[in-house]
């Protein structure tokens, strides 16, 4: 069974993606032999109202709910936050909230934002940051979007011992993260030297650090799991890595 932590769909304005649609997700979960992926929608990213985009994905993907989990995207910025992430955990059955700080106007270390976090783990949620969404070579002039402070995160981090985070994008491990923090880190950006860098992290830092990432369908998603595959790893860590570390992690996948 492969898990996939870090995939979307919807609409992406400053490029043109080939494929956009839940049913696309699943045509190229089949072709890489992805089991479920964690989704959210870009869309939610330039709405004013971030709330309206967790209402499409879930209509969107309600055929496929046996295999596409929705994840909430929401401005701790905007008025009836607090309501909109309740509906997002206890109707629409969302275990992670996915922040992006850069696209909705906020800080990470803004009082919102703890706030939003405190709530999201009162409600049994996980709370998702993103290092970035794209690379900054060929990020668009008018993209809000930048590489996360890792100051910020760990600021964050330590304001929440005892609290479980989930590291997407991220292209290495904080340290901060390692003694005693919860945090699970997807392999989207672990690449390099033909597959020898994700061996040399996952030696470093153990497979239970980390889980599947594709970023799907802003990418093909093959790339991660190639790297996987050239890993030279144990049965046990490998089916760690590509879905028991994510299932104990995230609510719902039990």
């Amino acid at each position: 069974m492969i898990i996939d932590a870090n995939a979307w769909i919807g609409h992406w304005p400053f490029r043109a993606l080939p494929h956009r649609s839940a049913g696309a997700l699943l045509e190229q979960m089949d072709r890489l032999n992805i089991d479920k992926a964690l989704v959210a929608t870009l869309n939610g990213l330039l709405y004013k109202d971030a709330h309206e985009a967790n209402h499409e994905l879930v209509r969107e993907i309600a055929p496929h709910r046996d295999r596409l989990v929705p994840c909430a995207l929401m401005n701790p910025l905007y008025d009836g936050w607090r309501d909109d992430l309740r509906q997002c955990r206890e109707e629409f059955g969302m275990p992670v909230v996915r922040l992006t700080p850069d696209y909705h106007g906020y800080a990470l270390t803004d009082s919102a934002t703890v706030q939003l976090i405190a709530q999201a783990h009162d409600l049994d949620m996980r709370a998702a940051f993103y290092y970035r969404l794209v690379d900054p070579r060929g990020r668009h002039a008018l993209d809000p979007g930048r590489q996360a402070s890792t100051a910020d995160v760990n600021d964050i981090i330590r304001r929440f011992p005892e609290k479980r985070f989930l590291m997407l994008n991220f292209s290495h491990v904080l340290d901060s993260t390692l003694a005693g923090a919860a945090c699970l880190y997807d392999l989207t950006l672990f690449m390099g030297r033909n597959g020898l860098r994700m061996q040399g992290e996952i030696d470093r830092h153990g497979a239970a650090t980390f889980c599947v990432g594709t970023t799907m369908l802003m990418r093909y998603g093959s790339a991660p799991l190639l790297a996987l595959e050239t890993c030279s790893l144990s049965n046990e860590d490998r089916e760690a890595i590509e879905w028991r570390n994510i299932v104990e992690f995230v609510p719902d996948l039990k």
